[in-house]
């Protein structure tokens, strides 16, 4: 009942729509309306008076002597009486609207479209020089991250790189594209160290880079927020590793609700890896210790445990089909919530316009007791 009255002093209007910003100040809100019960302590107050007063009352009549009742009722002001329990009830409904956190105006405000944050793990060890997509892997990979970076910024994404061998560098999650275009440019499977396909640890620092990501924009969450994700990995690789064992992050990157997209590069039937002297010169193929030729071949099965797993998609890529648009596409449908303009409404607390009437009130109630300055004669 008590909240029925409140509903109808308290009405809340509807968020403007546009660009603009309005002002609204005949508008106002409880920001903590689930604790209306509250309230309910001013009836429990009115209720405790009554109940004195009656009790008071037929304490006095039990006495029988009117002269005796009249003496000892003389001091005593009932209009006072009244009063200062009004002052206090006041007081009371006050502080439990203030702790109904009491707002007032409001201020709208259009909250543009926020991007994701991706992360490229990128394959650069030897294997990746590999001719069957022309002129090699790695140079054609290069110019489409490239195009990825500098689209991925004008959609207001972030973007983190790693580029992995035997171990795994990078930059991280940021909006900085010359940064990433320039640390692009500088890498070669030429000169990474060591040798080697490292899937495992590239994932483990690009997770580190979103968590860090999550961190500077304030949220500390080690979970999954909802169904939706804000943030991805893009791992780009023949899916050959050597080194690690990807899977066992597969119950990380679920928990946390990042999603990995597999590109699978190069063709299934295997290319022989080259072999490049210390100035990276190309001086044949790598052989084993028996001299027959060590081939790369797509593990794709790998790559695809990977994206199912954590609600991807796996894309394969290949000399007629070269590029990220499939990727694109994913990474469009993902988490629609985040670019779509919301408006926010801004008000100012009125907390402070009900704690001090309420401190008034109490100390008026106090002050003013129920009693008479001058005895009223019998």
């Amino acid at each position: 009942m008590i909240f029925s009255g409140v509903s109808l002093l308290l009405a809340v209007a509807p968020a403007p729509a546009g660009d603009e910003t309005a002002s609204f100040f005949g508008e106002f809100a409880l920001a903590k309306a689930s604790l209306w019960p509250l309230l309910t302590s001013v009836v429990v107050a009115i209720g405790l008076f009554w109940w004195a007063q009656r009790r008071r009352r037929m304490a006095l009549e039990s006495l029988g002597n009117p002269v005796l009742v009249g003496r000892l009722v003389a001091t005593v002001s009932r209009t006072r009486r009244f009063v200062s329990a009004g002052c206090a009830v006041l007081a009371l409904a006050a502080v439990g609207f203030g702790l109904l956190r009491f707002q007032y105006g409001g201020v709208a405000k259009v909250v543009p479209a926020s991007g994701l944050d991706v992360v490229l793990v990128v394959d650069y060890s030897k294997s990746m020089l590999a001719q069957d997509v022309y002129p090699s892997r790695s140079e054609r990979l290069e110019a489409e991250l490239a195009r990825f970076i500098e689209e991925s910024g004008q959609r207001g994404d972030r973007v983190g790189l790693v580029v992995f061998a035997g171990s795994a560098r990078g930059v991280p999650v940021t909006s900085d594209v010359r940064l990433l275009k320039l640390f692009l440019e500088k890498a070669d499977p030429r000169s990474e160290n060591p040798g080697g396909t490292s899937i495992g640890r590239a994932l483990a620092l690009a997770k580190v880079f979103l968590l860090d990501a999550r961190a500077a924009s304030g949220d500390q969450a080690t979970t999954a927020s909802s169904g939706e994700a804000e943030q991805a990995v893009i791992l780009l690789t023949d899916g050959e590793d050597t080194t690690s064992r990807p899977l066992e992050l597969l119950p990380e990157f679920q928990q946390l609700g990042i999603r990995i997209y597999g590109v699978g590069i190069g063709s299934r039937s295997g290319e022989p890896v080259r072999k490049f002297d210390a100035n990276g010169n190309e001086v044949g193929y790598q052989t084993d210790k028996d001299g027959s030729f060590i081939m790369t071949r797509l593990d794709e099965a790998t790559l695809k445990q990977l994206a199912k797993e954590t609600r991807g998609e796996y894309v394969h890529v290949d000399a007629d089909r070269f590029g990220l648009d499939e990727v694109r596409g994913h990474l469009a449908e993902l988490s629609r919530a985040q670019r779509a303009d919301t408006v926010e409404i801004h008000r100012e607390e009125g907390y402070a316009f009900l704690v001090v009437p309420a401190m008034l009130l109490l100390s008026g109630s106090l002050a003013l007791g129920d009693r008479r300055r001058r005895a009223k004669e019998a």
